[in-house]
Formats: structure tokens, sequence, C-alpha cells
């Protein structure tokens, strides 16, 4: 397919201003254009593709994300320092992941978002107990099974340590709102191993009102991205045995 210099002009400019706010809204004049000129879709899609970026539509929203391998735009751990700079150790940024990842188990009710976005909110406490007994219950796991931390790529003492017995609880702010946000304690470190979702735009941080509230572009994202990943249908796995185990024990207890 030939392309004009108008074409290519518009995509250059859409790709731009879509690298700078990696999220548009489909009512954006130039995101607009995505969804009704094919020609501009197919070179934006060219381009992403070069930088090794991917670029996907929803009814709501355009996304422009790195691939998970071969992109120059892709974090590693020395860039993820960098920027969030309370990540001192690797160990930090295997935690922050970690957490991440409870919370997405937390809000990603069935893989459904057909629900009003506020019922998902979760308190900075609860996701802190979760965060708590996820964690206890793969410390006792790899206790019992020797293979569990390399089956499933956890380094599950290091970081198990690391909440456990380096972060100490939060205290409330001196405002009576809020709570501390020095990363060596568990609420702060949550704080800090969020920004990469707040920053993205992806989820509303109230760590004053103690709440942490998805927003659309979170579920989009992993319908789009993650849903139909391995890696992370694993990982969802693991944190849905160790809920169904605390499930149990409740029942039973009862």
């Amino acid at each position: 397919m030939s392309y004009t210099n108008e074409d290519i002009n518009k995509a250059s400019e859409l790709f731009f201003h879509l690298l700078n706010n990696k999220i548009l809204p489909n009512s954006d004049i130039l995101a607009n254009e995505f969804y009704e000129d094919d020609s501009v879709r197919e070179i934006v899609k060219s381009m992403a593709e070069q930088g090794g970026l991917r670029v996907f539509g929803t009814m709501q929203n355009l996304h422009l994300v790195a691939q998970g391998e071969d992109s120059i735009f892709a974090t590693t751990y020395t860039h993820m320092k960098k920027r969030y700079h309370k990540l001192d150790r690797k160990r930090h940024f295997y935690l922050a992941n970690i957490i991440i990842c409870i919370y997405l188990a937390e809000i990603d009710k069935e893989n459904n978002f057909s629900f009003r976005i506020e019922d998902a909110a979760i308190s900075y406490y609860k996701l802190e107990e979760v965060i708590t007994n996820t964690l206890d219950s793969w410390k006792k796991r790899n206790e019992k099974e020797d293979t569990f931390s390399k089956e499933f790529a956890i380094s599950i003492d290091e970081i198990y340590s690391l909440w456990t017995i380096e972060m100490s609880h939060s205290k409330e702010g001196k405002d009576g709102l809020g709570f501390s946000l020095s990363s060596q304690t568990r609420l702060g470190f949550i704080n800090e191993a969020l920004k990469p979702l707040e920053q993205e735009k992806l989820i509303i941080n109230l760590h004053k009102e103690n709440l942490i509230i998805p927003k659309d572009e979170l579920y989009e994202r992993l319908e789009h991205l993650y849903h139909d990943k391995d890696r992370y249908k694993e990982i969802m796995e693991i944190i849905k045995f160790t809920k169904e185990e605390e499930d149990n024990a409740q029942t039973i207890e009862n």
C-alpha cells in the first residue's frame, strides 16, 4: 500500500502524541484518525512495531505499550531504580512486582469488568493484609516444597524477609489523614510499588483516603495484554490458590 505525505504526517503526529501520553481517549482529534483512517492506522502500527511497541484501540481509548521483549522502551531494573529511587535493591523490585500482581488479582474480578469501578476500590490496609497472607502462605509452601520458589521463579525468602522483618507497620499521618509514606513501612512501600500504575494513569491513588481505585484503562490493559499471557495466568493461579486456602481454613474454623 502506498501512502501520501499527508498520511505519513498525520501518523507521525499521532504516534508522538501517543508516545508522550501513552493513553488517549478516542474522542481525541488525533486518536480519532487511528480509528477512521486505515492508512494512518497501519503507519502508526508499523512505527510502533519498529520500536518494540504495540498500539491497540478499545471502545474508549487508544493505548501504546511496550512489548514484553525486544523493546527499546522495555523497563529494566536499572531504569526502574533511576525512576523509582526507593527501589534500592533488586529484591525491592521483585517485591514491588509481586505487590502489583496481588493488587491485580484483587481487582481482576473473574476476568470481567462489567461492574461499577467504585466497587473494585481496595483500601491500603486490606491490600497489606492480602499481601501478608499471600507471602506467609508462599513461605510455608516453599518450606514444604523445595522446588516451589524455583518452579514459579519467585524469590520467596528474599521478599518475605524484606516484607515481614525489614518493613514496619505504618503510622497514621500527623494530620490524622493518610499514613507515613516512608518506603521502610509496608503501606509506604505499597504506595511506591503502585506508582507505575498511577503514573500510567491506570489507577486513582487516594492514599490520604486510604483507597486505591482502578480505572477503566487498567481493565482494558488486562483484557488486551495480560489475560492470554501464560505468566500472568500462572501468577494469578498461585495467588488464587492462596486465597482458596484461607477461605477453606476460615470455614473449618467457623
